[in-house]
């Protein structure tokens, strides 16, 4: 997979003047084009430590909230990633992609809305997917099968069945029109649970068909957005822990 130019910047080779010693929490506003391990790499290289982890996968096109567990928080991995998560994206109706976001390849030609199509349909339809819900996880995932990621089989052009999942959801919200296929939603839910095959599914009971077009993460358990860092930013161990937040925290 291509990454940014950024990533390549923050790539080049680099000798620490000094190695991060303390533990805790360095809450990243990952830039879309960064899967989230290329985000520790660039972490583990400025920190001089191995002992770096994340709180919960960003898909490389989505921003947003990455918590970096640094040292002895790596131990509190499952806590943080147990908190709710929270997104707010757009979506495009009318056309389907085998990565159920823009970054793969279009399914079919641009289907027409329904003729009596009217944006209450999409606020009502929504609601139908608040609370507990059975939910088949994209091909394009990680999620194994048989040991592999599924996103293996799908690259390969292989099939494989997969089986649906039971996850939870808060809220599922329609916002602003933005042109005629284009809409703004907000989606507040538990672990485990896809943004890009909520919109998909959103699509598919329409009669038509969605895709995620920009997906941000705004809250990761007790993380929010307002305190999270550019990646950019952070050139020295100094940097890091400046915004490095404690166990407590989580």
């Amino acid at each position: 997979m291509e990454v940014s130019n950024a990533f390549e910047v923050q790539s080049a080779p680099f000798y620490p003047r000094e190695r991060l010693d303390e533990s805790g929490i360095l809450v990243i506003d990952k830039p879309a084009g960064l899967t989230s391990m290329d985000v520790i790499r660039v972490i583990r290289r400025i920190a001089g430590s191995k002992r770096i982890g994340h709180g919960g996968t960003l898909d490389p096109f989505a921003t947003g909230v990455l918590p970096i567990l640094i040292n002895h928080a790596t131990r509190l991995s499952a806590k943080v990633m147990d908190g709710v998560k929270e997104y707010v994206g757009t979506f495009v109706l009318g056309i389907s992609y085998d990565t159920q976001d823009m970054t793969g390849t279009p399914l079919h030609e641009m289907k027409p809305l329904p003729l009596d199509f009217k944006i209450e349909q999409l606020h009502e339809l929504a609601k139908s997917f608040v609370g507990e819900i059975s939910q088949l996880p994209p091909m394009y995932s990680a999620i194994k099968k048989n040991g592999r990621p599924l996103y293996d089989y799908a690259r390969a052009g292989e099939t494989v069945a997969v089986e649906a999942r039971k996850v939870f959801v808060e809220s599922f919200k329609i916002g602003e029109r933005l042109d005629e296929r284009k809409f703004e939603f907000s989606v507040r839910c538990a672990k485990g649970t896809y943004v890009r095959t909520l919109v998909h599914d959103l699509g598919q009971k329409l009669g038509s068909a969605a895709v995620v077009e920009t997906l941000q993460r705004t809250q990761t358990g007790a993380f929010h957005i307002d305190e999270a860092v550019q990646l950019s930013t952070l050139k020295y161990v100094s940097d890091i822990k400046s915004h490095l937040k404690p166990l407590t925290a989580i």
